[in-house]
């Protein structure tokens, strides 16, 4: 017995069809996805590029492990003049090459009063006012000049953003690195 196709095999044979293209499109992108950079990527990288910060290059006690800043290694990594300071960095060369940031990526690092993590901590700028470590009670330094080193923040875009709780010069502060 032979018969044509009727309408529900019809509908059968599309609806099947359907369901394969849409998983099709729902998961052949997450097969390629380890082979993309991504947000994990970018979390390692700037947890490498902050601990390198505070731990390596301005690390006061020498340990390694405490993050107590030295304040003459810290002054001369964020004023930008370029000289030789006995310290754990080359102050000639630009913030990416200090910390090996590979070309195409970009990062700041701001040094802020205050712990995030307590209610009511301020956000102001540290400065350096000669060989002095000052909080700054506004949004700029009215004197001296604000621990902020690297490029400049892009007015848009995503950028990653690592913390760390420091002391320096008897002042808690917060290390604050961004990398886009």
């Amino acid at each position: 017995m032979s018969r044509g196709q009727t309408t529900i095999d019809f509908a059968i044979g599309t609806s099947v069809f359907l369901l394969v293209v849409a998983f099709v499109v729902a998961f052949i992108p997450g097969i390629f996805q380890p082979f993309t950079g991504g947000p994990q990527e970018e979390l390692a990288g700037i947890d490498r590029v902050a601990d390198t910060v505070v731990y390596d290059l301005l690390d006061g006690d020498g340990d390694g492990n405490r993050a107590t800043l030295d304040r003459r290694c810290t002054i001369a990594f964020f004023d930008d003049d370029g000289t030789d300071t006995g310290c754990a960095f080359d102050d000639s060369e630009p913030l990416s090459e200090q910390v090996a940031l590979t070309s195409g990526h970009h990062a700041n690092v701001t040094v802020v009063a205050g712990d995030p993590d307590t209610a009511g901590g301020s956000q102001y700028p540290v400065c350096a006012d000669g060989g002095q470590i000052t909080v700054s009670d506004t949004d700029t330094c009215s004197s001296g000049v604000a621990l902020d080193a690297g490029e400049p923040l892009p007015p848009n875009g995503a950028s990653v953003i690592g913390r760390r709780v420091v002391s320096v010069d008897g002042i808690t502060a917060t290390v604050v690195v961004r990398m886009w």
